[in-house]
């Protein structure tokens, strides 16, 4: 009876097991591996720029969309997904440089976007700052991005100094929108572009700088994510650094021969041409990827490189991968976040030559701070008077020129000698005074000097 009832058990228990497999088949998927969905919208006509700039990469393990206003532009596009933002509104004729159309126009589209990102674990959103379409329609985009749980990361550029107070007002003011959308934002000051040009550097070629960004921004993180390695990085790691961070920065480095982590790790930390430093980080994630000769000393040198400029208590996650085909090759990504403030960007004079007007304060301030702030300058005896040289070179009397040179406008002048090398009455202007508004100097003690000059 007892081994009746077992083998009654066991045909009820395969019975019930079969049909649980058969009624449940997506269980089994959900044992699964998921491959994590990395999507990259490019917004308006610098987004979609920047996407099939990376498509000409052969950037893969990413989704593509392109989304803009202008149906002239978006034909362009080599994106395998296009959304015409608001055509019904736009007719396809763009955004007009308005900031409010290319937000409606995103809005009217919302369904269309958010049917795109549904299953995104991960959106980059490239768009160009200032105009229409990217400064409008971006932080709706993020806005859907975020709600649908996907972590979500702005890179944008901002506009030359050229373009315009107007332009640039237009560009913070979409910064700001897009900022409280986003995890994580990195901005790309079109003005540090000049830092790399020279004058025979095409304009195609300097945008191709700025679109670098989002390149390793992407491909770097695509790589940690999708590569398994001796010591693994998974997208967990990569979300508690970017979920809500704010400012960040992600680079990649690359270094060879003898010195090559050092090389990689210095190159990761400049950040390229962002306008964030590494500086101060509380949560920094860097993946090092080298051949089979990668070594154990070369991993802790690029980790004490990242950790003498992070914050002291930063949580540092980091990971490794052997790449057979990183021949004397090391590469390090770098993935940052809550950072100090970000620099401001700097319009370099390398172009007409000018110095920019920090430069000019630098030496003032510098001195200053050498002497310490309101000390005055140490008193020289009579005979260690050095007297200030001429501004402009006093031309030799052999050689046939002029005596004395010119002299040179009163904005020009050497300032006065100091205090004590002068006397009282030159000091406070008695005596031109006297000679202004007196006609004989014997009543010189006589006249009353203006309040601004009386000794206090």
């Amino acid at each position: 009876m007892r081994e009746e009832h077992t083998l009654a058990g066991w045909e009820q228990r395969d019975t019930e097991e079969e049909l649980i497999a058969t009624q449940t088949p997506t269980e089994e998927r959900c044992d699964e591996p998921r491959h994590v969905d990395i999507v990259v919208a490019g917004v308006g006509g610098g987004g979609t720029n920047a996407v099939n700039r990376m498509i000409d990469m052969n950037v893969r393990g990413v989704r593509f969309i392109a989304m803009n206003t202008d149906a002239q532009v978006l034909e362009l596009s080599q994106a395998p997904l296009r959304i015409s933002l608001g055509y019904h509104y736009t007719k396809g004729l763009g955004a007009g440089g308005n900031a409010a159309v290319g937000m409606r126009a995103a809005t009217e589209s919302a369904a269309e976007i958010r049917a795109a990102l549904k299953d995104a674990d991960l959106v980059f959103i490239a768009a160009g700052l200032g105009g229409g379409t990217g400064t409008g329609a971006a932080p709706v985009v993020a806005s859907i991005a975020r709600k649908l749980g996907a972590l979500t990361i702005g890179i944008v550029t901002l506009p030359f100094s050229f373009e315009g107070a107007r332009r640039r007002r237009v560009a913070q003011e979409g910064l700001a929108e897009l900022s409280k959308e986003v995890d994580a934002l990195i901005t790309v000051p079109n003005d540090r572009l000049l830092m790399s040009s020279t004058r025979d550097r095409s304009l195609a070629e300097a945008f191709k700088v700025a679109d670098d960004v989002l390149r390793q921004g992407v491909q770097g993180i695509a790589e940690v994510i999708n590569v398994p390695g001796l010591v693994n990085v998974d997208f967990a790691d990569v979300r508690n650094v970017l979920r809500g961070a704010g400012s960040a920065l992600m680079s990649i480095g690359e270094g060879k021969g003898r010195n090559r982590a050092q090389q990689a790790a210095q190159e990761a930390i400049a950040g390229g041409f962002l306008n964030v430093t590494i500086k101060g980080a509380h949560r920094v994630l860097f993946n090092i990827s080298g051949g089979e000769d990668l070594t154990l000393f070369e991993v802790n040198e690029v980790a004490e490189c990242i950790r003498s400029v992070v914050d002291e208590a930063a949580d540092i996650t980091f990971g490794a991968v052997i790449d057979p085909t990183l021949q004397d090759t090391l590469r390090v990504t770098l993935i940052a976040a809550g950072m100090e403030e970000p620099l401001r960007a700097q319009t370099p004079a390398l172009i007409s030559g000018v110095p920019h007007p920090a430069q000019l304060q630098a030496p003032a301030q510098a001195s200053q701070a050498a002497n310490g702030a309101g000390t005055p300058e140490p008193v020289r005896a009579a005979h260690q008077m050095v007297p200030m040289p001429p501004l402009t070179p006093r031309p030799s009397l052999s050689q046939g020129a002029p005596a004395a040179p010119a002299a040179p406008p009163s904005s020009l002048r050497p300032p006065a000698l100091p205090r004590p090398q002068r006397s009282l009455e030159d000091l406070r202007g008695l005596r031109s005074l006297a000679r202004r508004y007196q006609e004989r100097l014997e009543q010189e003690k006589e006249i009353s000097a203006p309040p601004f000059l009386r000794r206090r």
